[in-house]
């Protein structure tokens, strides 16, 4: 096997010790590191491919200006973007196979600032202290491996660390070596479709019905990271296609609550913007997803609410809410390039949603689409069919749909 190109992203004024540990075991398997460093103070003398000069220089700073700012956010951010940087210099040269990450709070934020401009498919892996906490704002919509650093990251490599890093630049070459990439192969179809627990009857009844038909199907759960990642595969040119069958994604953003607000803002226009064909239905807009009790805003508390497990509470939307979606949803809509159609199971758009269901709510339902309907350009389709989104019968006429419009 060819030598491979792994950087290693650390701040070199705190890291030196075990960022020489890991190049070496680098080294070790016949892989060439490449040392990127976004600590603002080093002074080390370690060989570094990227300075924290030059990193600094990559994001339109001179070094000493930027620490002389004395804003710490401002520093981490414009290291975190100089790094990104280096590693798209590294792509676009082809000497870049996989990279690796080690730092607290503000390593971790650094490192893996850099590593979300890379695709989906790219190995990256991060080993931090902060891994046992919530690591959204940080990975984002990214495939970035996380392992808990057990022992803190000071002092140089010690009996747990010593381990713990082995481990990481371990999985590290198993993803480089021996990893995949996404590809399609030649005339492979593919169609992205949404889903949550609330849609998912309908969602793997529609997949069966496209895999009989020859398409690959590819499914994300409607988490705020999932809808963002699906959206960066749709700007990829991955799909053919997509049934939004469960864009609920779109109402926490809408109200800027919920577990689930999309990493990436802009959820429902990324398919628009690239001309595939979509089928867009309203499944599990009608409720905000949180944690468990104690997450839910103190605001929200006195509205329905469902608990789906002790850890994931359902909070139901207003009805102002619900029409502020609606309009929302037409106008991002309404800037689609390719054929769209809209799908609405007048009986319910989620299990709990449905009649009998802890977060029925016909009248907020009908707010949503008196919005929509206004708002939305006459020449999209809008059919209101007489079933709950979990219907097969419901779930036929989006691959029908799907299908007539990609033909």
């Amino acid at each position: 096997m060819a030598p491979k190109h792994v950087a290693v992203i650390a701040t070199f004024d705190t890291k030196a010790p075990e960022v020489a540990f890991m190049t070496s075991l680098i080294e070790k398997q016949r892989h060439v590191p490449v040392c990127i460093d976004v600590g603002p103070l080093t002074k080390s003398s370690l060989r570094i491919d990227f300075s924290n000069r030059k990193i600094a220089q990559l994001a339109g700073w001179k070094l000493p200006e930027l620490i002389a700012s004395g804003r710490r956010d401002q520093i981490m951010t414009a290291m975190g973007a100089g790094a990104s940087k280096a590693l798209l210099k590294l792509l676009k040269k082809n000497r870049l196979d996989g990279v690796i990450g080690i730092g607290g709070n503000q390593g971790t934020a650094m490192a893996a600032m850099a590593m979300r401009i890379l695709p989906i498919g790219f190995p990256k892996f991060l080993v931090s202290t902060v891994a046992s906490g919530n690591l959204r704002p940080y990975t984002g919509h990214k495939d970035i491996g996380v392992m808990f650093s057990v022992a803190d990251l000071v002092g140089g490599p010690n009996p747990v660390s010593r381990s713990v890093l082995t481990n990481a630049v371990s999985a590290l070459l198993g993803m480089v070596e021996n990893g995949s990439r996404i590809s399609l192969k030649r005339d492979e179809k593919t169609i992205a479709i949404t889903a949550l627990g609330n849609t998912e009857p309908s969602a793997q009844h529609i997949t069966a019905l496209l895999r009989h038909k020859g398409y690959q199907v590819i499914t994300f759960h409607a988490s705020g990271a999932g809808g963002s990642a699906m959206e960066e595969l749709v700007e990829a040119g991955v799909f053919k296609g997509l049934v939004d069958l469960t864009p609920h994604e779109l109402t926490e953003e809408v109200v800027g609550a919920g577990a689930y607000v999309p990493v990436k803002a802009g959820r429902m226009t990324a398919a628009g913007n690239a001309g595939i064909a979509q089928v867009v239905s309203t499944g599990a807009l009608e409720y905000l997803c949180f944690g468990p009790k104690e997450s839910i805003p103190q605001r929200l508390r006195r509205r329905k609410t469902y608990f789906h497990n002790p850890y994931n509470a359902n909070v139901k939307a207003s009805r102002k809410e619900m029409e502020e979606v609606g309009r929302v949803m037409a106008q991002r809509l309404n800037g689609a390039r390719g054929p769209l159609e809209l799908l609405i199971p007048m009986r319910g758009w989620s299990i709990y949603g449905s009649k009998g269901g802890a977060l029925y709510d016909p009248q907020g339902n009908n707010r949503l689409l008196k919005a929509l309907k206004a708002d939305l350009n006459p020449d999209i389709p809008i059919k209101e069919i007489d079933v709950h989104i979990n219907d097969s019968k419901f779930a036929d006429m989006c691959v029908e749909r799907i299908l007539n419009l990609i033909n």
